[in-house]
């Protein structure tokens, strides 16, 4: 058989030259590709690092020791966390409440008028008030009883047109049956009125429902004044000022038989009070029944009618 002919050996050339170019042209395109992927791989690898805190403390070794301290570049840094957090503001304490009452904290009130050496008439929160003072009576003037008008104009210099502190006593009803406030009433400079009217001889003392503040310094000043013989303990009042009975009545109401003897007493201030046998005021209370008042056999029994113990 005869040798291929010249143009079928260059035919056969040119393929192959041809499928080398595109071999080599594939390899050249395929590490281009490689290398622009590797770069890109880095740059994100890189971008990583910096973004994560505990990236050096992940590639630090392991420490033999129990407990490694973590790196500087694990730890947050204190400047950082002061320039994120906005500082603590400590808290502000609340503003005291102002206004109260002027009757509870005890402030000036306005003497506005006077009814006789005993009482008084003030202004509270805009209205008026009338005002018993507690532990004494003055006479009165209704009955044109002996110093009675002096009585009351002492009490007008005291107080008339001026400021008074009104302080109430636990052991007395808020008011009387009248409806007048019962209170201690003292000057602002300090002085108890009712000490100065007792004092002075212009009233006498007086325990209605037991002990009282002030007593003590209240019976002391009307001793004072009838060793000088002051106003109703002077010989111009030649009978004084006798000391109200708890009630008027014709005949001391007998006892009910069965041995009860508690006596249920209704004071002027409508005041339910008990007085056992022994008491500082049993001898001279005197109970009408007509009146609401009441026997009691025993204690427990005035409790449950609503009557309280005597305070004397």
């Amino acid at each position: 058989m005869a040798a291929g002919s010249p143009a079928n050996s260059e035919g056969a050339r040119g393929s192959l030259g041809r499928t080398l170019l595109r071999v080599v042209v594939a390899g050249v395109c395929g590490l281009l590709l490689l290398v622009l992927g590797l770069g890109a791989a880095g740059e994100l690898l890189a971008i990583a690092d910096e973004g994560s805190p505990s990236a050096t403390a992940t590639t630090a070794p392991a420490s033999d020791g129990p407990s490694a301290a973590p790196s500087a570049a694990a730890m947050p840094s204190p400047q950082v966390a002061s320039s994120t957090t906005p500082p603590t503001t400590p808290p502000t304490a609340s503003p005291k409440p102002q206004g109260a009452s002027k009757t509870a904290a005890g402030a000036d009130l306005a003497v506005v008028g006077i009814t006789d050496g005993d009482t008084i008439k003030v202004l509270v929160n805009g209205k008026t008030e009338r005002v018993r003072l507690i532990g004494l009576d003055a006479p009165e003037l209704k009955g044109a009883q002996c110093w009675s008008q002096k009585a009351s104009s002492k009490m007008q210099s005291l107080v008339q047109g001026r400021s008074v502190h009104l302080a109430r006593d636990p052991s007395q009803a808020d008011r009387d049956r009248y409806g007048r406030l019962l209170r201690h009433v003292s000057t602002t400079d300090g002085q108890l009125v009712a000490q100065v009217l007792i004092e002075g001889g212009f009233a006498r003392e007086l325990t209605y429902d037991g002990a009282y503040e002030h007593r003590d310094a209240y019976q002391a000043a009307e001793k004072r004044a009838k060793a000088k013989r002051l106003g109703i303990w002077s010989a111009t009042c030649a009978a004084p000022l006798a000391p109200p009975a708890p009630r008027a009545t014709s005949a001391v109401p007998q006892k009910p038989s069965g041995g009860c003897v508690i006596k249920g007493n209704i004071n002027s201030e409508g005041v339910k009070i008990y007085h056992v046998p022994g008491g500082g005021s049993y001898d001279q209370t005197v109970i009408t029944e007509s009146k609401g008042e009441r026997w009691f056999c025993s204690e427990q029994d005035a409790l449950d009618a609503g009557w309280r113990k005597a305070r004397n």
